[in-house]
């Protein structure tokens, strides 16, 4: 047993990665943490922010869990984390989209709601990830 809560607790804030991929589709990005803030460089060289979880020490190697629907894209007004991204591909399903996108370096999925998917294959897009959704998780080896 890796945590006992209430489902969404678990959802949003599963207490490692184990427990955050079992629960659900999560893209996993590479990165460094900077300090206890929770500014991590990812392998692309940008900085982004995070919620740290336990184990992760500044320095340290981790691995930051997203899950595709909390990607954000063609966002609306300003915050952090924020960063230009490419479709690279798409799968329309009726009621959501589901995108590739080149973002950060890697190819990362992005859910999107709704009956229309709104971006071509090859169309740039601002993506925002929001802070308190990332997870930062030591990596372990």
């Amino acid at each position: 047993l890796l945590q006992l809560d209430t489902p969404p607790e678990i959802y949003n804030h599963p207490a490692d990665l184990f427990v955050a991929g079992f629960t659900g589709a999560t893209n996993v990005l590479d990165g460094k943490l900077l300090d206890r803030d929770g500014t991590v460089e990812v392998a692309s060289g940008e900085k982004l922010r995070a919620r740290i979880a336990d184990g992760a020490t500044v320095g340290s190697a981790v691995k930051v869990a997203l899950r595709p629907d909390n990607v954000v894209l063609a966002p609306t007004g300003e915050g952090s984390n924020r960063f230009a991204g490419q479709v690279v591909d798409r799968h329309y399903q009726g009621t959501q989209t589901v995108y590739q996108l080149s973002l950060l370096g890697v190819t990362v999925e992005a859910q999107e709601s709704g009956s229309a998917a709104r971006h071509a294959e090859g169309a740039d897009v601002t993506v925002a990830l929001p802070p308190d959704v990332l997870w930062a998780y030591p990596r372990a080896d």
